[in-house]
């Protein structure tokens, strides 16, 4: 990267940090949450608050940092409302799902034993509910919100200690996507359609809310779910009408190309009705190539929908996973270390911010293939570095005495 391109990304960097000015009430507020998003780019392996800040060029004070993210009484509405403005594709595919976050103890805002996406098993953690805009070639986040259990609602003094504010009441993790979805379509966003996974799929309220929306869906359900198939006397689950399909109702359909090679699988889909519903649904049958591992999704697309439409839809929540492992890889978004609510809320949203500056990046790129996040987060990761060792002295006179009298000589 030379001088002037170096020069110039900074520009931009600052520029976008302005462009959320307004939500922060004081200058202070808008200074810190700079430094925020800069010590999110910088080089410190841990993002937490205490390595960042010792890698920043010009810090606040510690105190200063911390109290910005802890303590600090602005709202995160208005963030997250200024971050779904910035995003430029404005129509996709919206993909809900959970991300859960490891934690030792039993402090830490919301954490509970449930299930744990990253360990893939019951384990102490917390659990976000996000949504994410797939757009032409790249994911935009759009939310993310804090999941918490019943069992903290229960309990007043671990409550208090957390800083839940009185007005936060309990919402099944389905309830928050549709706060989520209606969100993002007041943002001005169009979805051509709406795709989870079963936990989702498999609630009939939550379909539901879908539909209300007049929204289009493809979500996974479980194979137990019950559904009314053409002319028969009673339900049958998912999984029995899959079985009961003849052999050329199965076909093989490739709908991406992986680091691996081709993502293959056989395909079947007929018309059902889910029990206690009314009108008729696609059910779409999927069989691994590999181990005949089966999977099931329910879509509400027009009747005249082909196999391929189908499975186009359902098939197009993989690239989420591969932005959960950026945002925690590279910009740490579950290296949050302090325990309150409004901290929680303060960190996510501040690191969402600095994946979406990195996505703006990524999309100025004439680039093919386009440099991915990592890289471009390498190229934000050098420049901090080197502001860093231009605002210390120390550092300065070092690498001058290295250069005068090399401390290895040949």
């Amino acid at each position: 990267m030379t001088d002037r391109s170096a020069r110039a990304l900074l520009r931009r960097f600052g520029e976008f940090a302005d462009r959320f000015a307004g939500c922060f009430s004081r200058h202070p507020q808008h200074a810190a949450a700079s430094q925020y998003l800069e010590g999110l780019f910088n080089d410190s392996e841990r993002k937490s608050m205490q390595a960042m800040h010792g890698r920043l060029s010009d810090p606040i004070s510690y105190q200063a940092l911390q109290h910005f993210i802890t303590d600090s009484p602005w709202a995160t509405p208005p963030v997250w409302a200024q971050l779904r403005a910035v995003v430029p594709v404005r129509h996709g595919i919206l993909a809900l799902d959970d991300t859960s976050f490891p934690k030792q103890g039993r402090h830490s805002v919301g954490v509970q034993r449930q299930y744990c996406g990253a360990l893939g098993k019951i384990a102490n953690c917390q659990v976000a509910v996000s949504t994410v805009l797939f757009g032409a070639h790249l994911t935009w986040p759009l939310s993310f919100e804090l999941y918490l259990p019943k069992p903290w609602f229960t309990d007043p003094g671990r409550r208090a200690q957390a800083g839940i504010p009185p007005g936060v009441r309990f919402r099944e993790k389905w309830r928050i996507a549709l706060a989520h979805i209606r969100q993002v379509l007041t943002a001005g966003f169009h979805l051509t359609a709406v795709v989870a996974d079963a936990d989702y799929g498999s609630n009939a309220a939550f379909r539901r809310g879908l539909e209300r929306l007049g929204l289009r869906y493809g979500l996974a359900i479980r194979s137990v779910l019950k559904l009314w198939t053409p002319d028969a006397r009673r339900t049958q689950t998912a999984a029995a009408i899959a079985t009961a399909l003849p052999t050329h109702a199965w076909r093989r359909v490739t709908w991406a190309t992986g680091t691996k090679g081709p993502l293959t699988a056989r395909f079947a889909a007929v018309r059902v009705r889910p029990a206690k519903s009314r009108g008729d649904r696609w059910l779409l049958c999927e069989r691994s190539v590999i181990d005949d591992e089966r999977k099931y999704y329910l879509l509400n697309l027009d009747a005249t929908a082909s196999l391929r439409a189908l499975v186009t839809v359902v098939r197009s929540r993989w690239p989420i996973e591969q932005q959960y492992r950026e945002l925690k890889d590279e910009l740490g978004i579950d290296h949050f270390e302090g325990r309150s609510y409004r901290g929680w809320g303060h960190h996510t949203v501040l690191t969402t911010l600095a994946f979406t500056f990195l996505q703006l990046e990524r999309l100025r790129s004439d680039d093919d293939p386009r440099p991915t996040l990592p890289h471009v987060r390498c190229w934000v990761r050098e420049i901090m570095a080197v502001l860093y060792v231009i605002g210390n002295r120390k550092l300065l006179n070092l690498i001058v005495s290295f250069q005068r009298n090399p401390p290895l000589r040949r």
